[in-house]
């Protein structure tokens, strides 16, 4: 299966240091949102997503991204990162694939570092996530799709 993930990470790199990390030596194609021009996506089996949190949304240039392809797979995951973790972030984007006619198969998430408004004053919550073990857990996460 031919794979691609288009990731935004913004500011502590959390989502790239887990994406980065879990699909090296795997063949899967990975690029940054924001580096990615005339690229032919019809050509991958499954379109991957991956963000950080960022004012309780996927980050807007994803969407951006989403605007600007109309041709993408029929198949897409979503891998993301945030500070309090949970499911709450999926449901908008799961809306806005669907309108782009991508089925949302699957999501992998982990905690991160962060320091979003007054977690700041506290020094920020989750540090040193994603770990080792949140990049291992990615990994077998994106290989279940390569073994299709």
């Amino acid at each position: 299966m031919k794979i691609g993930i288009i990731y935004a990470s913004v500011h502590h790199k959390n989502t790239e240091k887990l994406v980065l990390g879990a699909t090296k030596g795997l063949g899967i194609d990975v690029f940054h949102v924001n580096e990615i021009e005339d690229l032919d996506f019809s050509n991958y089996d499954l379109i991957g997503f991956a963000s950080g949190i960022y004012a309780f949304k996927v980050h807007k240039s994803i969407y951006q991204f989403l605007d600007m392809n109309p041709i993408l797979p029929k198949e897409g995951i979503l891998i993301y990162t945030s500070g309090t973790g949970g499911d709450r972030y999926v449901k908008g984007f799961e809306d806005r694939l669907r309108k782009s006619n991508v089925r949302l198969v699957d999501t992998f998430e982990c905690k991160a570092f962060d320091t979003f408004f007054v977690l700041k004053l506290v020094g920020g919550i989750n540090k040193g996530k994603p770990d080792e073990k949140d990049i291992e857990n990615c990994r077998r996460f994106l290989m279940k799709y390569l073994e299709k």
